[in-house]
C-alpha cells in the first residue's frame, strides 16, 4: 500500500538560509547553510542559486559540499540542475535526527571570479523531512554577498597569491569570453587583448 507523505504548515522560526557575506575577487571561501527549527527533521533538500561570477568549488564531478556536527553521521549529494542551480540532499538511512535546532547544517566552497562585484544567492525548493517521514516546504532565502577588490599582486588574475601560468589561463579565457573589465587591462591601453598576456608574460619573467 502507498504510504500518504503529508506537506504541514511551518513554524515561523524554521527556515534555510544564508548569512550576508563579503569575498573579494578571485578570493575562495567557506560558505554555511543554516538551520533554525523548532521541528525535529533527519533530513533535507535546497537548490543553491549563484550570481555570475560566483562558483560552488569541484572535486573532480563532485561539489565541495560538506555536512557539520549537526548532521556528521548523514550523507550528502548533489545535482547540477538545468538551469544552473545545484541542488543538496542531506539525508541518513536510518533516519538519524540532525542534532540541535539551530546552525550550519552544511557548507560549501565557494570561489568568486575575478570580475566579482555584488549579487544574491537564493535558497530555493527547501524542503525538510521528519523522521516519521512528514515533509515540510521552507520559505525561499536570499542572502546578500558584496565584493571587493583584494590589494593584491599585480598580474595575480586568480587571486592564488602567484603570477604564474594559472593566471595566464584566466586571461586568456577573458579574452576569448570578451572581458572589458580593468582587472585583466595589464598595459592599460583600455583593452583586454593580445598586448596584456604580452604584458603578463613580462611580470612573470621578472619575478
Amino acid at each position: 500500500m502507498a504510504m500518504t507523505v503529508a506537506v504541514m504548515a511551518m513554524s515561523a522560526r524554521d527556515r534555510l538560509y544564508i548569512n550576508d557575506f563579503s569575498i573579494n575577487a578571485g578570493q575562495t571561501k567557506t560558505i554555511q547553510v543554516l538551520l533554525a527549527n523548532d521541528t525535529t527533521y533527519c533530513a533535507m533538500q535546497t537548490d543553491i542559486v549563484l550570481p555570475d561570477g560566483l562558483t560552488i568549488e569541484l572535486d573532480g564531478d563532485e561539489y565541495i559540499v560538506d555536512p557539520t556536527s549537526r548532521c556528521s553521521n548523514h550523507a550528502v549529494s548533489t545535482n547540477l540542475l538545468a538551469d544552473g542551480a545545484v541542488r543538496v540532499f542531506v539525508s541518513s538511512q536510518s533516519t538519524r535526527a540532525f542534532t540541535g535546532t539551530s546552525g550550519a547544517i552544511v557548507t560549501f566552497s565557494l570561489k568568486a571570479a575575478s570580475s566579482f562585484t555584488k549579487g544574491n544567492i537564493t535558497l530555493r525548493n527547501n524542503v525538510v523531512v521528519e523522521t516519521d517521514g512528514t515533509r515540510h516546504v521552507l520559505a525561499n532565502s536570499t542572502a546578500k554577498v558584496n565584493g571587493g577588490t583584494p590589494v593584491g599582486i599585480t598580474g595575480d588574475l586568480n587571486g592564488d597569491g602567484n603570477v604564474n601560468a594559472g593566471d595566464v589561463s584566466e586571461l586568456y579565457s577573458a579574452i576569448l569570453r570578451g572581458a572589458a573589465d580593468a582587472t585583466y587591462d595589464l598595459n592599460t591601453d583600455g583593452n583586454v587583448n593580445a598586448g596584456d598576456i604580452s604584458t603578463l608574460y613580462s611580470i612573470i619573467l621578472g619575478q
